[in-house]
């Protein structure tokens, strides 16, 4: 793989934006602007055509573009079409991220499996993808038992053992493919799918998929709804976070895309169009993963947590919300201010939820236990104090059926396997190197004995 202009100023704006959050809060070295404390990265724009209505915001930029020049001259921003976003408008955060594939600080004498203690791994074998054209089964020995490629293929991030015995693979932004385990595809359904995909009883899929920029509030913003992927093939709309936007709203603080932009910034959207340049669509909620709750003590007491709810991760607003299987409004959430940028919730079979609590904004993650009915965190990794754990974009966590604890450290292409006395009993480091680094891994999980003997009983063709 070779880094494209683009990666390269995403990976640019990714170590500054690292140097800001280690206190290195000084002159900007690459246009040398002094600039007010950062928070948030920009990230490689989506190009083509401005998706803005400039009918409706063309006025308002013109009269902010003249107040703010009769207050001050108003400072070119860099020519580059990433920008590091200023304290004030903390909402241009607030959009689809462009995830770098390599980590380009890897330790490059880390590759595969370190096996620390053999006789407290929990068997099985483990399912990932390599963040482009092919999906992987490996033992804990890190060796290859099956790879079923997807040619032609740019971004698979994440595969999903069916209980068919299929594998669905998710393709970001292209389509969701079911394979038999021979490799065969067996159904192929396009789209602008991204990040997860659960199934229901009936064998139909939710997935969730990104919207078409539209305009709110004088931004062009992106909104996600659920697609229901049936097993011939057929869709329908399931939910939207557009249709339900009032109602969850509700359930945390106003974001900063619910006001208008500043003065400034408007300056910003016309300076950038005037000079014929594209402005990145903002992502509202970022919806980044969808599990259908299984069967609990807790789910036949309380009917917010009964069998076939489903639990959804609102990344952008650090909210995790339960829909009724029925009505599929809100019965729970939780998350704001406790919660920064969370991916990959699960709810675990005594009743409780874990999640991977990634902490951009603080500089260190964790994989927290949650009692839904309380709040409380009933266990976490790595204990509270340490700061051994850190991807600030993507990970996930599986809590498997011994007790251990899964854990992907996505942007380092690294996977633990813990104790739950936290304990360190298996590592996995991604084996596939290169001038850029070590590839990244967005999920990671472990399939028991009978699930991996689904996948190997037929040959690849």
């Amino acid at each position: 793989m070779t880094w494209t202009g683009a990666n390269r100023e995403h990976l640019e704006e990714k170590r500054f934006y690292q140097a800001k959050v280690a206190g290195k809060r000084d002159v900007d070295s690459r246009d040398n602007v002094s600039r007010p404390t950062v928070r948030w990265m920009r990230v490689q724009p989506v190009k083509g055509c401005f998706k803005v209505d400039l009918s409706c915001c063309l006025g308002p930029l013109l009269i902010a573009a003249m107040a703010v020049g009769c207050r001050e001259p108003v400072e070119a921003p860099p020519e580059s079409d990433t920008d590091i976003l200023i304290e004030e408008d903390i909402s241009e955060h607030l959009r689809a991220l462009g995830y770098v594939a390599w980590d380009e600080d890897a330790d490059q004498s880390l590759s595969g499996t370190i096996l620390r203690d053999a006789s407290a791994v929990e068997p099985g074998a483990n399912l990932y993808t390599n963040d482009e054209d092919a999906v992987l089964l490996i033992d804990v020995e890190g060796a290859v038992l099956r790879r079923w490629d997807l040619p032609g293929r740019k971004h698979c991030e994440h595969a999903e053992l069916l209980s068919s015995g299929r594998l669905a693979v998710l393709c970001e932004r292209e389509a969701v493919v079911i394979l038999e385990p021979d490799g065969t595809v067996a159904l192929e359904v396009p789209g602008n799918v991204h990040h997860d995909v659960a199934e229901l009883g009936d064998g139909s899929l939710l997935v969730p998929v990104r919207d078409d920029p539209r305009v709110y509030r004088g931004r062009s913003v992106v909104f996600d709804s659920i697609l229901q992927v049936f097993p011939d093939g057929s869709t329908r709309p399931f939910w939207s976070t557009f249709g339900a936007l009032e109602t969850l709203q509700a359930l945390h603080a106003q974001g900063e895309l619910d006001t208008w932009p500043s003065p400034r910034i408007l300056a910003h959207y016309l300076w950038r169009w005037l000079r014929g340049k594209t402005i990145n669509d903002h992502d509202y909620y970022h919806l980044n993963a969808v599990a259908v709750l299984g069967a609990t003590r807790l789910g036949k007491s309380d009917p917010r947590f009964r069998s076939g709810n489903l639990l959804i991760s609102l990344r952008n607003a650090d909210t995790l919300v339960i829909l009724d299987r029925d009505t599929l409004e809100p019965v729970w959430h939780w998350g704001e201010g406790h919660l920064e940028l969370p991916h990959d919730p699960s709810w675990l079979p005594h009743g409780r939820l874990l999640v991977f609590d990634n902490g951009t904004r603080r500089g260190y993650s964790r994989v927290l236990e949650i009692d839904p009915r309380s709040g409380e965190t009933t266990w976490q990794y790595p204990k509270q104090g340490e700061r051994s754990l850190f991807s600030e974009w993507r990970g996930s966590s599986q809590r498997l059926a011994g007790g251990n604890t899964l854990i992907c450290e996505s942007e380092r292409g690294h996977v633990l396997e813990v104790t739950p006395e936290g304990e360190v009993v298996w590592e996995f480091w991604n084996p596939e190197l290169g001038d850029e680094g070590r590839k990244r891994i967005y999920r990671f999980s472990r399939l028991t004995p009978a699930s991996t003997a689904l996948l190997l009983d037929k040959t690849p063709r």
